[in-house]
């Protein structure tokens, strides 16, 4: 009698004091005989691990990049003092907040009353709960149990998911490939502010966000509730900790739309740690970007090319790197790129890894001006010897 194991298998662990449960998923990749890395996917506001499974289809990024899925779960708000005063604060608001499921994430509610003159609300939900640490525990026993390095892990949260990837970033950036939020943002309670270790960073939020709103604040009920820092503050951070470059603007076309949603993707080039922002405008705050929709991009492809870019050591469809001598300057170019060789090969590939330029060269250059600004990868060889890399187009 054969029996199917199940997928994702729940488990759980004990951490701070605390019965913690996750989620881990294997991926079904039939080319590929054990996983090439992990990614955390961090569910939102009195939300569960489960939406990872039963709401968002990311199990086929997993699939696809051959990642191991965790998706852990927040606890219940542990201070028995904010009950109080949401209670509080729901007879004076009407604004119920639901404490079921919080990260600790240095998330801070400050709700502000214009007519009464005072703060009705301001407290750090899971204050004291070491959500980082627990974050570490499950990586390390996944990666333990399937023989993996600690390498190629990337986090991704949705909503106050997204706080809590910044703030594991902030703490141990060092771990990370990459960083995927998605309207999410930074808490006025976030710790390590001064850690400065560069990541990788893939952030998506709307103009038109009307629960994690893009400037930090709204107003509601006569009253100004904060949540966070603005975005653009979030975004600058990231920038100066990585030390990317001047930012390269696109307005995303890439399928038709038909719904009227905008989207600017802004890349802050750097070879290693680039940030990448898309600023959404008239999409809501639990807006799923699909291309069936009508939508000018697609959530999981657009994830998809962000972590195969920062993927290292796996088999993909951008070729290996197989020589550490540079071949080529100025990175970034803007129109001719020279080679340390006068005769060879020059291949450039979009970000997804498809070829979009190929081209023998004799006289140690290639034109490159045609391209559109952005991130690509070269691979160039000359005889025997090949490097591939990413380049910048300005």
């Amino acid at each position: 009698m054969n029996f199917l194991m199940a997928n994702p298998v729940l488990k759980t662990i004990q951490s701070g004091g605390f019965n913690r449960e996750y989620l881990v998923y294997v991926p079904q990749n039939p080319h590929k005989e054990k996983p090439d890395g992990v990614i955390v996917c961090l569910h939102g506001f009195s939300r569960t691990m489960n939406d990872y499974f039963d709401n968002y289809p990311f199990t086929s990024v997993a699939d696809s990049l051959n990642l191991i899925m965790i998706a852990p779960q927040a606890l219940p708000e542990q201070n028995p003092m904010i009950y109080l005063e949401t209670d509080l604060l729901y007879r004076f608001t009407n604004n119920r907040i639901p404490l079921n499921s919080v990260w600790g994430c240095g998330l801070s509610v400050r709700v502000y009353s214009k007519p009464l003159g005072i703060t009705l609300l301001n407290e750090e939900l899971n204050k004291n709960i070491d959500e980082v640490g627990f974050i570490n525990q499950i990586i390390d026993s996944v990666l333990s149990e399937n023989s993996l390095p600690a390498e190629n892990i990337f986090m991704l949260g949705t909503s106050m998911g997204g706080y809590m990837a910044y703030q594991y970033a902030l703490k141990n950036g060092e771990r990370l490939s990459g960083l995927i939020s998605i309207v999410g943002s930074m808490g006025l309670s976030i710790k390590g502010m001064n850690y400065s270790q560069p990541v990788p960073i893939c952030d998506f939020h709307s103009l038109t966000d009307e629960v994690v709103p893009y400037t930090g604040s709204y107003e509601q009920y006569d009253g100004i509730v904060y949540l966070g820092k603005d975005l653009s503050e979030v975004i600058n951070y990231w920038v100066e900790t990585n030390g990317a470059g001047a930012p390269v603007r696109e307005q995303v076309h890439y399928y038709p739309s038909t719904n009227g949603i905008t989207v600017e993707k802004i890349t802050y080039p750097d070879p290693v740690n680039e940030v990448i922002h898309y600023k959404m405008n008239g999409s809501s705050h639990t807006y799923f970007f699909q291309k069936e929709n009508g939508d000018c991009m697609d959530y999981l492809e657009e994830i998809s090319r962000f972590i195969r870019s920062h993927l290292s050591g796996s088999s993909t469809s951008i070729p290996d790197v197989t020589a550490e001598k540079p071949f080529f300057f100025p990175n970034p170019v803007q129109d001719l790129v020279h080679f340390n060789a006068m005769t060879g090969m020059v291949t450039i590939y979009d970000i997804a890894g498809r070829p979009v330029f190929s081209q023998s060269f004799s006289s140690g250059q290639t034109d490159l001006s045609f391209l559109k600004p952005g991130i690509y990868m070269i691979r160039v060889q000359s005889g025997n010897a090949v490097q591939v890399n990413r380049i910048i187009k300005k």
